[in-house]
Parts: structure tokens; sequence; C-alpha cells
């Protein structure tokens, strides 16, 4: 299905970085289904998450989840401004380039059938996180 819009070459990038994140090997239970369209609001206060969908594996991947969940924002700067609130020890574990590059390839499976319309956008934002993952 992702075949359509990223070739094997994208594929064996994203599999080359899912297979050296195995070294970090930090599992936790996790919410699993953190999109913002499970995010709750009241009076513009964030005040909680919906719907989980319970999963282990690294603390990061939530984190990911949300920001690759929607097309906006999805630059440097947004990500490494929420790592730093979640726990600024992790800037210096994860290689944040490499969780978003794998991030978004997911993301851009869902999207080719949940959310055609934002496809444009998350390939942009594919190309720019390419760059930096294997720079």
């Amino acid at each position: 299905m992702i075949g359509s819009v990223l070739d094997d070459e994208d594929y064996e990038l994203v599999l080359a970085l899912a297979r050296r994140k195995q070294e970090f090997n930090r599992q936790a239970l996790l919410h699993g289904d953190c999109g913002v369209h499970n995010f709750v609001f009241d009076r513009q206060q964030f005040v909680g998450v919906i719907d989980p969908y319970p999963v282990v594996g690294e603390p990061i991947f939530d984190l990911i989840y949300a920001y690759c969940s929607s097309p906006d924002q999805l630059d440097a700067e947004t990500i490494s401004a929420a790592l730093d609130r979640c726990n600024p020890a992790l800037l210096g574990v994860y290689d944040l380039n490499a969780e978003v590059l794998i991030g978004l390839y997911s993301r851009i499976a869902t999207c080719l059938i949940h959310h055609p319309a934002d496809l444009d956008e998350y390939m942009a934002a594919w190309k720019v996180w390419k760059a930096r993952a294997i720079s």
C-alpha cells in the first residue's frame, strides 16, 4: 500500500532505523493511540487523553504518535520542545530524526487510507525528515 508513494529504498531506510533502535530497549506500558483526536480540552486547557489502545513499547512512541497524527507543525522545533517538556533527559537518548521518520512512515500508510487529503503535507515532511535522518 505505501509503495505507491514511498519506494523500496525508503522502506529499507526505515527498517534499518528500526533495527538500530532495538539497542535502547526501554519498555513501558503506553497509551498506544495518542492521536490529537484523542486529546481532551476544557476551556482551551488540556485535561486528558481518551480511548487508550494499551501497548508495550519505548516511552517516546506516544510522543511521536501524537506529533505525527496531524500534518500541522511537523518541524524540528515543535517535536524538540515537546520532548524537552516531557523529559529533557531523553533528548540525548533517542535519535529524534530516526524516531520521527519511523513515525512518519507509519502515518503515511494510515494517511493513504483515512486522510488522503493530508498526503502532500506528510510527503513534504517526509522529505525534510529523511534528509535529517540520513545526514
